[in-house]
């Protein structure tokens, strides 16, 4: 049976492709205690700055307890890591204290939030959260504009770089490939070794 082209194009164009989710953009949440409001000046915040590409993530994040009492920030970038369909794997580095502390963390993004999960305890003073939902602000950023536009820069290098080891990594496993398939020097179809040929003496003789 004969299809026609363009309804072969329109089944193309429906089918649902599976595409890497948007984690980038401005996050926050305000950890209160229960029962109290979040003008209430009893509240931790917590901010994560996001950059993405190629699947690969990369940003910053800031936590204050309640009255900037305590403060957790990292280094422009302190959030590195990769995306797979829904969900992000990163480490994030708190910087709160010398040497630095460096944990993994999984997040997910679900109705619109962004759900943080730390996933591992290190020891060491830090104050990044073990688990809580953030919403994505109306603004780009919720940093000063130098540290944004340190950020910017570093995570613009932190991809080229990734993308140049990539490159280099798949021309490595492309030019092992025919490698691979070669035979050692010296064998026949069987891969065994052909039989030594009975060269003549200069007398003539075998």
């Amino acid at each position: 049976m004969h299809v026609p082209a363009l309804f072969l194009l329109l089944l193309t164009v429906s089918l649902p492709a599976s595409a890497v989710e948007d984690f980038s953009g401005a996050w926050v949440a305000w950890l209160c205690p229960s029962g109290a409001q979040r003008d209430s000046g009893r509240c931790s915040n917590f901010v994560l700055e996001l950059h993405q590409k190629d699947g690969r993530l990369c940003g910053a994040h800031f936590f204050s307890t309640a009255g900037a009492e305590r403060i957790d920030e990292g280094m422009a970038p302190s959030v590195l890591g990769e995306v797979a369909d829904d969900t992000a794997t990163v480490v994030a580095t708190s910087t709160r204290a010398n040497p630095a502390v460096r944990v993994r963390v999984e997040m997910k993004k679900a109705k619109g939030m962004l759900h943080w999960l730390r996933l591992e305890n290190p020891s060491g003073d830090y104050l990044l959260p073990q688990s809580t939902r953030l919403t994505r602000s109306r603004s780009k950023t919720l940093f000063a504009p130098v540290f944004e536009q340190e950020l910017r820069a570093a995570c613009l290098s932190a991809f080229t770089v990734a993308a140049e080891n990539a490159a280099k990594k798949a021309q490595a496993a492309q030019e092992a490939a025919p490698a691979a398939g070669q035979k050692p020097s010296g064998q026949d179809d069987a891969g065994t070794a052909p039989a030594p040929s009975q060269q003549q003496s200069p007398s003539g003789k075998p």
